[in-house]
């Protein structure tokens, strides 16, 4: 959000939580864990004494607010955005919406040959703030190889069962060119919630927030409007 955030500030307060091992944020390296990283979610909701945020999540930081919602529901939430991310991303007999043929051996290889997450390229903009804050200004404590724990228990994760207890609103965005999951996700998940819907934002892959802000900020707007506090 905070690439696109300025186009939501107008009419709402948005705050961009930098997790543990992410920016300059510092934390013992035996905590990565999902379980974690959904607890500090939790925390950072009482010590700023938010009322009914609308969590929003791109990727990775879309399975910490499930985690968050699995171990301690949605009770302080007005609703919340998942962009681009599966509950289950190992595909199994009960699921066919994850990464095809990964596994937990297979992460490190994909770690170390990452694939790039645009299909167009973003506004010059976009692009500049990716760069300054990346390569310019890039001040990560934690090093892709540092932080394999963590990223071996995001891939471990199944937050379906957890998502069936989400009475909330909830929204799943998928993307038309994902490199990841089909885009049927989007709509697979929104029937694993009470409240669930769905959006497939066209012409974008999994930096959708970045490639197409307009349609992005356009979704969430029109979501906080209607489903906010």
């Amino acid at each position: 959000m905070s690439i696109c955030g300025e186009r939501v500030e107008k009419n709402y307060r948005v705050i961009g939580l930098e997790r543990r091992f992410e920016g300059a944020t510092r934390s013992s390296f035996e905590k990565m864990t999902m379980d974690r990283q959904g607890q500090d979610i939790d925390e950072f909701i009482s010590f700023v004494n938010l009322k009914d945020p609308v969590l929003i999540g791109h990727s990775l930081g879309s399975s910490v607010i499930m985690s968050y919602l699995s171990q301690f529901g949605d009770e302080k939430i007005a609703s919340a955005i998942f962009v681009d991310q599966t509950p289950k991303m190992l595909n199994d007999s009960t699921w066919d919406a994850g990464v095809p043929g990964i596994n937990e051996e297979s992460i490190s290889k994909i770690l170390k040959t990452p694939i790039l997450p645009l299909h167009k390229r973003p506004k010059l903009k976009v692009l500049w703030s990716l760069f300054s804050t990346m390569v310019l200004k890039e001040k990560s404590i934690a090093s892709v190889k540092e932080k394999m724990p963590l990223y071996k228990d995001y891939l471990k994760g199944d937050w379906r069962k957890s998502l069936h207890q989400v009475s909330k609103p909830a929204l799943f965005i998928g993307t038309e060119y994902s490199p990841f999951w089909p885009s049927r996700h989007a709509e697979i998940c929104a029937d694993l919630v009470q409240n669930g819907e769905f959006k497939i934002m066209e012409k974008v892959s999994h930096g959708a927030h970045m490639e197409d802000t307009t349609q992005f900020v356009s979704i969430v707007r029109a979501w906080i409007d209607q489903h906010g506090q």
